[in-house]
């Protein structure tokens, strides 16, 4: 049998290779498109991010450290930051009555209704936590954060930065953090009294 007989009948190893490494690049482009079809990017994310709430909500109360979720909604990334251990209690200015605090204070976080909670963000100074456990995340594909709500806010947001506060006492701030992709959406829902975060599926409502 001669040479180019043998060549007629099957493929070189080179040719093999070649088509190989074609079928890896069409999958590899492939997968994130399914995934956002079927919208796992979204469930994958938000599950990822219940489990870093409820991980900050021990960590807050072991350090004995106010902490807060930063979420930068218009990049899609979220990380843990905690209290430096400087200015973490309100300052009143030697003219300044409580009164008078508490209207400038208002004015400085106008979506911040209470009062106390004003004082804390005033006097509070917040580091990124850095820790194997929760570093900062990127959400994955073209999955995005939706309307996100938290206790101290009026309205929820879909742009610019949210935050989610963890106090030392063992508590937190009630938050519903939606993560959609494409058609599908799911939300993580975070309990202020246990820190117990779970992701249900759709845009959970906003409690009035």
């Amino acid at each position: 049998m001669s040479h180019a007989a043998a060549r007629t009948r099957g493929f070189t190893l080179i040719e093999l290779m070649i088509v190989i490494a074609v079928v890896a690049i069409m999958a590899a482009a492939v997968i994130p498109a399914v995934n956002s079809v079927t919208g796992a990017n979204a469930r994958a994310a938000a599950g990822e991010l219940a489990g870093a709430l409820r991980w900050l909500f021990d960590t807050a109360a072991l350090r004995h450290e106010t902490c807060r979720m930063a979420l930068d909604l218009d990049r899609g990334t979220w990380w843990p930051e905690c209290t430096t251990g400087e200015g973490r209690g309100p300052v009143l200015s030697r003219k300044g009555t409580v009164a008078e605090e508490d209207e400038a204070l208002a004015d400085r976080f106008p979506d911040e209704r209470d009062p106390e909670a004003r004082r804390l963000l005033a006097g509070a100074r917040f580091g990124e936590f850095r820790d194997r456990l929760a570093k900062r995340q990127r959400l994955p594909g073209s999955a995005a954060f939706t309307e996100v709500w938290t206790q101290h806010q009026r309205e929820p947001l879909s742009r610019g930065m949210a935050y989610v506060y963890f106090f030392p006492q063992g508590q937190a701030e009630a938050a519903r953090i939606p993560v959609a992709d494409g058609s599908y959406a799911y939300t993580v829902i975070l309990q202020p009294l246990t820190g117990r975060a779970r992701v249900v599926s759709g845009k959970a409502e906003v409690p009035r």
